[in-house]
Order: C-alpha cells, then structure tokens, then sequence
C-alpha cells in the first residue's frame, strides 16, 4: 500500500486514504442524491474529497467489511448497535454509489472471496480444477473419499482463519487426510474435499489489468512446503520468474471477467505431467513480496492500473485523485 502511494506520489497524483472503521468516529460520509446521481463527499481528520474528483478507488483488505453485523432488535437494541447498523448501510451506498474505476469492488470482491463459485467460474473459463466436495455431511464425505481410491485426500478450510487453542494459535492449512482416519469430525465444520494434486511446483499468479505476473515456487524441495507452502518459510523456497503460457493466461483473463474485478492474486499447481491446475483466488491477495524478491514491476503496474482515467489538472479542470479504503484489519 505504501509503496503504491509513494509511486502515485512521484507521478504527482493525489492521494486520498479512508479507513472506513473510522467512520462515523473521525470520519463523515455525505451523499447528495438528485436527478438520478449520487455525488457526495469524504471527510476524515486529514481531509476531504469529492465523489466526482475520484478517478479510481482502491478497496483493500476486504474480509473485514463482511464480518456479521450486529442484529438489532428495533424495540431493544442499545445506541451502539444502531449506529453501526446505520453506517454499514452508508458504506454500502458508499461503494454502491461510487461510479469511478474501482480496483477491488467490494461486493465484487465478496463474490470472487466464494471458494466454491471460484471453482465453478474457473472450470467455465477453461482451467483445470480439482473434483470437489464441500461438506460437513459424515456420509457425504466418506463417500467421496472412497471414490478416491488409492489417491490422498486433501482438505483445507473454507477460509484461512486463525484458531486459537490453549497453548498456541494456529491457522488450519491444506493436510492430506490420513488413511482410515474417523470421519465424524466432519459434521463439525463445512471442509472442502479435494484429491491431492501431487506437484511438479506451484505458481502464484498477480493479475493487474490486462497484465499478468507470475512466479514459480519450487515448493517441493523442503518437506515444510510441500504440501501447503504456507506451512514453511517464504525464505525456504526458491522463486523465478515463470512464462505462462497464452491459453492459460486467457483462461484467468475469463474468470477475471466473470467476477467483474481487474486484480487479484491466483494460485496454481502445475504437475508432474505439466498440467495447469486452479486453486484458488484470492480477490485482494499479497503481491509486494514479488516484487522484492523477483524485481517484477508490480508497484508501477498497480499506480498504471489506478491511474487509467487519470488526467493532469489544467486550467479547466482539476486533477482527478485516487482514493484508497483500507479496513485495518483483514487479509
């Protein structure tokens, strides 16, 4: 985030950066609803911007936005309740009124966030997907691990949300499902079922525009890693720059499109036989450290991408600005 705004700042366009938690304690949101427009205003501690100056607006860090909001009862509910009911409802009119370039949409972004719309729209668009069950059916699940054979079954969470025991915290990853393992934990949770793909290595693709990036990470050379390379140290696996080839590139193009949104981070396993297999997207994924490692120009592609209606003032008309919403918590 940081780097982009500094990027944005040599190319002297303006910068406007709203935490929506902050809203409505040290921020205001007013929209002005008339012949058919909404235009309005942001307003925090270090300033203001209007609707109609925002060339393109950057939503970050989404999964916050979409935690349960508070129920409230209309004949019990405290003050606190009803404040935040009402300024979620703002911020939705917010995003939904907003007619700029947006990079990360909000409700687009919580559609393409559905693991099991993702595999859908991937297969749709081509790609090649993993067989999968998403279930906390006991019966359901020892079926499809049956079917399997003699192949492993992988199981990962629906969402990578951390879970805190007594003695240390941990976030559940993919693990292969031990052979003649019990599986009535199953009705515990909704799981996603899949059989394990082995691995020649793994790719993680960042597509800004109409622009893709990729890295290959040769995630099978420490055991660590091997089987979700989130379980050991970025700094284990050796990364390269990796050319993808043209139908697998239009492949994610499609699904991109078919979400609505311009950006997003995809993970990919390519096996052993050189197949291209889709895991997973993620909608407002991590990219900087690709840039660290590898060199690759995703900085200036991100400020390229925010800056595509962009115009230099002149004396006509103001500079347009970009505005970034940034929740502090989240992905």
């Amino acid at each position: 985030m940081d780097a982009v705004i500094e990027e944005l700042d040599r190319r002297a366009v303006r910068v406007f950066r709203f935490n929506p938690e902050e809203f409505t304690r040290g921020a205001s949101i007013s929209m002005d609803i008339c012949n058919g427009r909404i235009d309005g205003e942001i307003r925090t501690a270090n300033g203001q911007v209007a609707f109609h100056d925002i060339c393109a607006a950057w939503y970050r860090r989404s999964r916050a936005l979409f935690a349960p909001l508070p129920s409230m009862n209309a004949l019990c509910g405290d003050l606190e309740n009803f404040v935040t009911v009402q300024s979620n409802a703002a911020l939705s009119g917010l995003f939904s009124g907003l007619q700029t370039l947006w990079v990360g949409q909000p409700f687009r972004l919580r559609q393409a966030d559905v693991k099991a719309v993702q595999l859908a729209q991937a297969s749709n668009a081509g790609l090649t997907t993993p067989k999968t069950l998403i279930s906390n059916d006991a019966s359901r699940v020892s079926a499809f691990v049956e079917a399997l054979g003699y192949t492993d079954c992988a199981i990962k969470p629906l969402v990578a949300t951390r879970v805190d025991g007594e003695e240390v915290a941990r976030l559940p990853i993919t693990t292969i499902l031990p052979r003649g393992h019990a599986l009535d934990s199953a009705a515990l949770s909704p799981t996603i079922f899949q059989p394990y793909i082995e691995k020649a290595y793994e790719l993680r693709c960042v597509v800004m525009g109409e622009r893709i990036f990729t890295a290959k990470m040769d995630t099978q050379a420490h055991e660590s890693t091997r089987t979700d390379w989130r379980a050991g140290l970025v700094e284990q696996m050796r990364h390269e720059v990796f050319d993808l080839p043209d139908r697998v590139q239009a492949g994610l193009h499609r699904l991109m499109r078919s979400f609505g949104i311009n950006f997003a981070s995809i993970d990919m396993i390519v096996t052993p036989e050189g197949d291209f297999v889709f895991l997973d997207l993620n909608p407002n994924g991590q990219w900087l450290w690709l840039e660290e490692e590898l060199g690759l120009p995703l900085v200036a592609a991100m400020a390229d991408l925010l800056t595509t209606d962009y115009s230099p003032a002149t004396e006509a008309a103001p500079a347009a600005g970009v505005s970034i919403l940034e929740s502090a918590h989240g992905a």
